[in-house]
């Protein structure tokens, strides 16, 4: 492959990667707004439910937060029962976050849709594609 086509692919790739990432803010935005929430409580909300639990430090480590903002986001979350915090069995100093699902499940209305979406637009590629497209996101998100 060419220099110039590897540079025009890649200028293409970012521009899509922008346009995914802000349709998905505006996206998730509008599903705060709605539930009565802000845009951080419901990505810290999203990040422990794909975690499944998770310390506060580790919350710190995925989102940025400094450890005193992911307190603050835990203290509405838990106000609002999304999740509760259990001692951690590893060190007494430390808890355990999870969330509750029955209360998740009051928001898993909103990204039906977008479920749905995600897995047709899936369906037109072969299970290669789809392990590159995997690995790109994973390795995305790392970084």
């Amino acid at each position: 492959m060419s220099s110039r086509k590897r540079t025009l692919l890649l200028e293409s790739l970012i521009r899509e990667v922008r346009r995914f990432i802000a349709s998905a803010i505006l996206f998730n935005q509008k599903v705060a707004d709605e539930v009565g929430m802000n845009l951080t409580d419901l990505q810290v909300l999203g990040i422990l439910e794909l975690q499944g639990s998770a310390t506060p430090r580790q919350l710190a480590d995925l989102t940025g937060l400094s450890s005193g903002g992911v307190t603050v986001v835990l203290d509405r979350l838990e106000k609002a029962s999304y999740l509760r915090r259990e001692r951690n069995p590893d060190d007494r100093r430390s808890v355990i976050v999870r969330p509750i699902l029955a209360s998740l499940q009051k928001l898993q209305g909103y990204y039906e849709g977008k479920v749905e979406f995600t897995q047709q637009i899936a369906a037109q590629f072969s299970d290669a594609e789809l392990e590159t497209v995997i690995s790109f996101f994973a390795r995305a998100a790392g970084g």
